[in-house]
């Protein structure tokens, strides 16, 4: 694996800052600067209420990746991560990792000691990272978290996602071996086809829950496919978490663990 130079993590407070982060987003997001996901009107009022506006700079001086983050009500230990990205030219490179742990760096040197932020449960890189990488708990599944969205990631998708809380006192979890995940009985595999297949949900205090290598790429091969694998989902997790199942980690070989828990 190649070394890459680790980006520096910078307050962006100018407004030149704030309209090269908006034009990012809105190029990750596939969208025109002015449907950005966070226009620089609102970057610029977040950072001057002194809020979390990061960026990532390149060696080379180019902003690589943005995240953003609000505080909760007065006195409140937690901040909200409303979004995080990395340009697609710096994927791969430990951008992501530089933000996130930077955006840690700025919550515990204002008295907070967890960030929370919602991901898209279908999305298998965001899942390892977030679980695997950083330990964070996923506490809610949360159907159409989001309105409609028109953008070209989640047009025409519904935007149902996991809540998860990093507890930045905490360590990443140890990882299980393969054979234990060869082990654990399915609540949702691969069918015929690539269709979704949702077998008796297991009598087990762990289950598997396969997702897709890559649904960003199946919404735009086949739209009608991906929706069938969002609502099957859908049906897994909200029974799941009925039961008191939660996800601790997605497995090398594509799929969740869900576990029994006590919260």
């Amino acid at each position: 694996m190649p070394a890459y130079a680790r980006p520096e993590v910078v307050e962006l407070a100018g407004h030149e800052d704030h309209v090269a982060a908006t034009r990012l987003l809105a190029d990750i997001w596939g969208t025109t600067p002015e449907s950005s996901p966070i226009p620089a009107d609102l970057l610029a009022s977040i950072a001057h209420a002194g809020g979390c506006v990061l960026g990532a700079i390149t060696a080379g001086g180019d902003l690589a990746g943005v995240t953003v983050g609000i505080a909760g009500g007065p006195g409140a230990d937690s901040i909200y991560s409303l979004i995080a990205a990395v340009s697609s030219v710096e994927a791969g490179k430990g951008v992501g990792r530089a933000l996130k742990f930077g955006q840690r760096d700025w919550a515990l040197e204002r008295g907070a000691n967890r960030i929370l932020w919602t991901f898209d449960p279908l999305i298998r890189r965001n899942a390892h990272f977030n679980l695997n990488k950083l330990g964070a708990r996923v506490t809610e599944y949360i159907r159409d978290y989001y309105p409609p969205m028109h953008d070209a990631i989640n047009r025409g998708d519904r935007p149902d996602r996991f809540y998860a809380e990093w507890r930045l006192d905490e360590a990443p979890p140890a990882q299980e071996s393969p054979d234990a995940e060869d082990a654990v009985p399915p609540a949702l595999e691969q069918g015929p086809h690539g269709a979704p297949s949702i077998p008796a949900f297991p009598a087990s205090d762990t289950v598997r829950v396969w997702i897709p290598q890559d649904i960003e790429a199946m919404r735009r091969a086949d739209a009608e496919l991906a929706l069938q694998w969002r609502l099957a989902a859908r049906q897994v997790f909200e029974h799941a978490f009925t039961l008191g199942y939660r996800p601790t980690r997605l497995g090398s070989d594509g799929a969740y663990r869900l576990t029994r828990t006590g919260d």
